[in-house]
This record gives C-alpha cells, structure tokens and sequence, in this order.
C-alpha cells in the first residue's frame, strides 16, 4: 500500500483518480473499479472504496486534492460519515451488518451493527440517529450508544423496499418496488401514512430525496420529476424531462448561498447516463459549462462546492459545482479570486463552542455556584458532573468493551437479584455490568457493585457512554484501597474511619464495641451503596455535587463517619433496646439532610490529626479517564496477591460458577427436606385422626354389647319367654361373634393401615371408606339391637 497522501491528476476542469492494481502487489485479472463513494459533513474530504474492497480518502482541503489508501474495509453497499462524529465512517457491508469505522486511527478500529439479514443499501441521519434500508427491513439505530432504536413495520409481504430515507425534519418515507409510498414521522412510529403515487401519474419512480429545509420530497420517474409537500404529501408541482431524456435515474440537490435550504437546483443522472442540473422553482433545464456524460454514480457535497462522479471506465473524478452551473446559480464570487471564499466549517464553530463551555465550567465557577445555591440544577448536572470529572467520551474505547460483550448468567443474574420495574434501567444496568467485567473481569467477585453502581446510572441514563465513563471514575478514585482484601470488606479503609471515629467520638466507639457491632455493620453498607439507601434521591444528589466538586475522595469517608455520629441518639437507643436489627438501619432511608451530613463531614476534615487523616494514605488528586486509546486499566496493585499471581481469570469464573452451582444445590436440598417434613406431618395427623376414631368405635360397640347382657339376665327367671327367644338369643350371639369378627377385621385393617400408610394415596382413600363403611354398620347393629330390645320388653 501507499505509505504517503498522492496529489490527483488534473484533467481540463476536474480531477481524475484511477484505482491501481497494484495495491495487494500481485497481478489482477479484472479492472479495479471505484464502487461507492461520500463526501464528509464539513466538505474536506472524500472517501471511495474499490471492488476489491479498499478504502480511499481524497483530501480536498488542500489547493490540489491528495489521496491515500487507508486499507482494506470489505465489499460495501453504502459509505457515510457520520455526522456526530467526525472521522467516523458508516460502512454497508454486503452480508448485511454495518461497520463503524474510525477514518485516522492508528489501528483499525470498528464496530459492527448487526441487525439486518440482508445487505443495506441505503443509509440516512436525522439527529443522533442513523435509518439503513435493505430489501425487506428498515432499522433505526442510536448513533451514541450504537443499540438499535427501532425496526419499521414496513409492509412487504407482496414486494420488496426499493430505499428508505430521513428527512432532517424526522420524516421516514419508504418506496417500495411497486411505486407506492409509506411515510412516518419519527416521533409517531405506530401511525403511518400511505402515498399512492399514481394519482400524482408518477409511475416507475427510480429515486425520491428530500429539500435540506425537509418541506419538500422530489421523486424522479419516468418521464418526470415530482415534488410533494411533506406536510400533506400533496402535489405541488411536475417537471416534464425533456424527450431525449426517458427517465431520472439518481437525484441530488444542490446547495447555494443564500437559499434557505429551498434547494431550487437539483442534479439527476439520465438514462443516457449524462449529468444533468434543473431549476425547479423555474421548471427549466439548465444549460451546462461542461459535459459529463459516460458516468455511473455521482455525489453532491452538503454545502454544494463539489461534485464527483464514478465514470464507466471506474475512476474518480471530483469537480467544483460552480464551474459547471456557475451562470445559473448566481454564486457570489469576486473576479480576482479562483475560488469562492471559505466560511467557518462546523468543526471551527463546534471547537469553539467546546472552549466557551471549559471556560464556563470550571472548578472554581462551579464551585462558588454550588455554595450559593447548595445543589446543581438537575437540568443540566450530567453536563456538569462531566466537565468537573473531565469525562473524555471516548467512544473508540466504549465500543472495543461492549462489542466484546456476551450476555450470559451474570446478566440474568443480576437482574434477578436487582429486579427494576424499568425495563431500560434494567437492561443499561446490564449492560454497564458487563463492561464493567471486560474492563475488569477480576470485580465478578464484587456482589456490592450493582447497589453501588445503579444510583450513578440513573442520573446519566440518557447517555450510556458517559454514565459507564462515570462509574470508572468513581471506582479509580473514590474506591482507593478498596480491595486489597477482596472479597473481604476493605478493611484497611474500614480501619481509617474506625480511627477517625475513636478521635471525633470515642464514646460511640466504645458502644459499639461493647455490643459487638463492628465498622462491617456501622461503615461497610454506607460505602458500598455510596450512602444512596440511607439518603432520600434528592439529598444524595447534592451530597454528589458537593463529593464531586471539592474532588477529595477522602470526604466520602468523612460522611460516614458523619451519619453516625449524626444518628448516634438513634443508634444507641436502637443498641440497648435490643428491639431492633442494626444492619437494618444502614439500608433504611433516613431523613438526613446532605447539608448537615456535609457541614460535619468538612469539620471533621478540619480537626482530624494527620496521624488518622485519609489524606495520609488515599490518592487526594483525581485520575483522569483517556481521551484517545483504552481505559486505564484498573489498579491491581490493590488486589491481594495471590488473587493475582495465582489465579487466572478462568479460575475466578469457574469458581463463580461452582458457587453458582452449590448455592442451587443447597437451594433444591431444602425444598426437598420441607417437602419430606411437611409429608410427614401430614401422615402423622391423619394416623392421630383414624386410631381416635377407630378407639371410639371399639368404645361404644363394648357398651352397647354389655347392655345387651345385661338386659338378657334381667329376663332369665321368664323361662318360657327365654325358651321362646332362645333363638333370638343365639342370633345375638351370633352376631356379637360376627361383630368381634369385625372387630378383628378393624384392627387388621388398622394394621394393614400402619403398614401402608406411605403408599400411595388412592390406597389410604380406600382404607378411609373401609372404615366408614365399619362404622355405619356398627350403628346399623346397634340400632337393630335396640329395636329387638324393645320388642322383648
């Protein structure tokens, strides 16, 4: 490859550039071709790639444009810069996904955007969002956070999509390969509009763009050019082409001064392949300087100047705009210069404004604001918090982490652990956890950081990129020293505020040792939660102002110490009471205002000796996050040792994963130890229930039979009446036999009932009906004894 920038061949008006075989340095069975091209936002460079896939920049910023090969990209459907980050460019590869490429690094940097199922096309901006059309399927993506926005429902179901594009107005227009149109608009995605061009008499429609004001859509057909209003997707006027010319098959407007974004000039490509420029305001065909002709796609700079165009023999060529139409755009130029001047490009304006702000928000100013006012405007404390921490937004390092991303266990871990009724805090919760783990994969032994990391998230929420950015800087700086004996409390820090708190109020102190309670029940859940559960929401955001713009790590220890010595009536009454939970309190919000907890916080600072002050042993200078390049990585001097030199990172996920394993063990053991108890329990009540029920049986047929006797001796000295129920006699006999037999038969039952009693549950269902069906003839025997009696009597 080329190792330096080549100046372009001037040819009559234009530039010329011809693809070279020569690139991969062996020979080439076909012609090297350029295939797609894209003029950047501030007009200063070009970029085309071939059909071998290599990506060219043209710079036009100098008097004689200079070209280079930057490398090898893939076969594209589509190029564009994106307009939110200059540099980087949009690359439709043919396998459907989109690669996000950074122009001027020093190593390939890229992301992928994966969504599509076939090759992109098309590819339009509306704000921070990106729209790719392919044959079946319209995406909308976020250009911050790179996630995909939202999918049309685009009806193809009989056809496929011909393009799809934005408006700058947030218009979505999709033409399909039958001529007819579905519109939206982007803040209404579930309402559509449907356009049936044929009553316009628009038929074959080869391309549609939109005005720079988004007032107006020009469609190019057969045989004219139309132009709608985007307000009602009315007719507002048809330019007949004239009849050398069959069709339009590829638009673009043209920029001029001074035109409101009205853009009345718009070049089309002809069926004869010859470009060709109109004035729609005039509905007249302009006259052009020079003739380019032979030509297969071309492209229009965003503020007019150029003009290029891939030519059939595949080269480059690049011309100025005003040397073909110059008599037709009214372009103010001064005769003694050659080229038009140069306003300020959108970089200069953006720069600049990136200065004001530095000078606005700075430490001191923001400082002397916060003490006036005691807290920051919510409105703008993102943008705030960002300029004090120097928030660099290095997207390039962002994406290298969570392209890297795989949701698995942790994920879904970590959302069940920490459920959120919000769907999009949750998954960013996700996300910032696992890049979290690729940036440090050694904090998977962390279980705090999800309390500890959520708070910081919700205030950055509409931004991942900063909110990630943040919690870096929070870990590097305000969690010194917190673990060196991971995954154990840092009980080096906890041993600073137990220090600080036998100085400032040894009698607490000493109530705390007294009863047991430890700086792991007093000081840990305060730091692990960045004091977020024991303050209301608005009180811990101007405690984080405050933390954050005097950028002294040490004073977050000093809050803590300051809440208990604040709460100290309620925490000692809660000690000696012994009626409630201590832990209990440090995860329970209080009704401490930040200001109290800071002016006790600051005083400490002011009276604590050097021997016990954090300054004397935390890092009091703030660490700054990379503009450009990777993450810092984290300190591992802070880590124990042995977790280091002896362990690897596979060995901390395979025992993660063990526990994992062993905590679902235990989990299955219980339930199944309370299913057996309860099985237990419930067999023995219903054996308590029938012996019972068995012993009253047995009770009351005893009474019953010694009454019979009874009755029968009465009657004895009655001779002939005994003769004469001598029968009746031996009857009862019979059936006092039959009724012990039953007897028995009851209590082979019982036994047969203590032998079965675990089997299955039809079998104890049975035995229940034996027994009732004993008991009603028992009270049928007994019913018939006391009739006979009577009778007898």
């Amino acid at each position: 490859m080329h190792s330096g920038w080549n100046k372009l061949i001037k040819s009559n008006d234009s530039y010329r550039y011809e693809p070279r075989a020569k690139i991969e340095k062996q020979y080439c069975t076909a012609r090297l071709s350029f295939t797609q091209m894209s003029f950047d936002h501030d007009e200063e460079c070009l970029i085309v790639v071939d059909t071998k896939g290599h990506l060219h920049c043209v710079e036009l910023s100098d008097e004689v444009p200079c070209c280079k090969v930057f490398g090898k990209i893939g076969h594209s459907t589509f190029l564009a810069f994106n307009p939110i980050c200059k540099g980087e460019v949009l690359i439709g590869l043919n396998t459907g996904d989109i690669k996000i490429w950074k122009l001027h690094a020093d190593v390939d940097e890229f992301c992928l955007l994966s969504g599509h199922r076939s090759a992109s096309t098309h590819v339009s901006f509306y704000k921070n969002y990106c729209l790719t059309g392919s044959r079946n399927e319209v995406i909308i993506w976020d250009l911050q956070s790179y996630n995909r926005a939202h999918q049309l429902k685009v009806g193809v179901k009989n056809t496929v999509i011909k393009k799809a594009a934005f408006s700058n107005a947030g218009h979505i227009v999709v033409l399909y390969l039958n001529d007819t149109m579905q519109a939206w608009t982007f803040g209404q995605l579930h309402k559509d509009i449907k356009i049936d061009t044929s009553t316009f008499g628009v038929r074959y429609i080869k391309d549609f763009i939109f005005t720079k004001d988004a007032r107006a859509m020009i469609m190019a057909g057969a045989g004219n050019i139309s132009i709608l209003n985007t307000y009602d997707w009315s007719l507002l006027k048809k330019l007949c082409l004239p009849k050398n010319f069959v069709e339009a098959k590829q638009l673009s407007v043209v920029t001029c001064p001074l035109d409101g974004g009205a853009n009345k000039i718009v070049a089309f490509l002809s069926s004869k392949c010859t470009l060709q420029f109109c004035d729609i305001n005039a509905s007249s065909f302009l006259d052009t300087s020079i003739s380019i002709d032979g030509i297969k796609r071309f492209a229009v700079s965003s503020a007019g100047r150029y003009i290029a165009y891939i030519d059939q023999d595949g080269c480059l060529n690049i011309t100025y705009a005003d040397k073909i139409i110059s008599g037709k755009c009214h372009r103010p130029k001064k005769p003694s210069e050659p080229h038009r001047l140069q306003a300020h490009k959108i970089s200069d304006h953006l720069e600049c404004v990136k200065q004001s702000m530095k000078r606005e928000l700075n430490v001191e100013r923001l400082t002397s604001i916060l003490k006036e006012f005691g807290e920051f405007p919510d409105k703008y404390r993102t943008l705030i918090w960002s300029a004090i921490l120097k928030l660099p937004a290095n997207k390039n390092a962002y994406i290298a982490l969570a392209s890297k991303v795989t949701r698995g266990k942790l994920t879904s871990n970590t959302l069940k652990d920490h459920p959120l009724a919000d769907r999009s805090r949750a998954s960013l919760l996700a996300m910032t956890m696992d890049c979290l783990l690729q940036w440090c994969p050694l904090l998977i032994q962390s279980p705090f950081l999800p309390n500890l990391v959520f708070p910081f998230l919700v205030v950055f929420q509409k931004d991942p990129l900063l909110a990630f950015e943040l919690i870096l800087s929070i870990l590097l700086n305000y969690c010194q020293k917190w673990f060196e004996y991971h995954p154990l409390p840092p009980l080096n820090v906890l041993g600073i505020i137990e220090n600080i708190l036998l100085e400032a109020d040894s009698a607490l102190l000493n109530i705390f040792c007294e009863h047991g309670v430890t700086t792991s029940e007093y000081a840990w859940p305060l730091l692990q939660t960045a004091m977020s559960e024991v303050l209301s929401g608005d009180e811990w955001l101007i405690l984080w102002d405050h933390l954050i713009s005097f950028q002294k790590p040490s004073l977050l220890l000093m809050c803590v110490v300051a809440y208990n010595i604040y709460s100290r009536e309620n925490i000692i009454s809660l000690i000696k009471s012994r009626s409630g939970d201590i832990k209990a309190f440090y995860s329970t919000q209080s009704h401490i205002r930040a200001k109290d907890l800071l002016k006790i916080a600051r005083r400490l600072d002011q009276e604590t000796t050097e021997r016990v002050h954090p300054n004397r042993y935390l890092r009091d200078k703030l660490l700054q996050l990379n503009h450009v390049g990777p993450y810092p990585s984290f300190i591992k001097t802070e880590y124990p040792k042995f977790l280091i030199e002896n362990l690897s990172i596979a060995d901390l996920r395979k025992f993660k994963t063990q526990e994992q394993y062993l905590q679902e063990y235990n989990r299955k053991i219980a339930e199944l130890a309370e299913k057996k108890r309860l099985h237990a329990e419930t067999k023995a009540f219903a054996r308590q229930i029938h012996e019972t029920r068995l012993n009253e049986v047995q009770k009351c047929f005893q009474e019953h039979i010694s009454n019979l006797d009874w009755n029968f001796e009465k009657f004895l000295p009655n001779v002939g009446i005994a003769k004469s129920y001598c029968h009746l006699y031996k009857d009862i006999d019979n059936l006092h036999l039959e009724r012990i037999q039953e007897c028995n038969k009851c209590k082979i039952m019982k036994d047969r009932l203590s032998n079965f009693e675990d089997s299955k549950s039809k079998n104890y269902e049975k035995l229940q009906q034996d027994v009732t069906k004993l008991e009603y003839e028992v009270q049928s025997f007994l019913d018939s004894l006391r009739s006979r009696r009577s009778e007898v009597s």
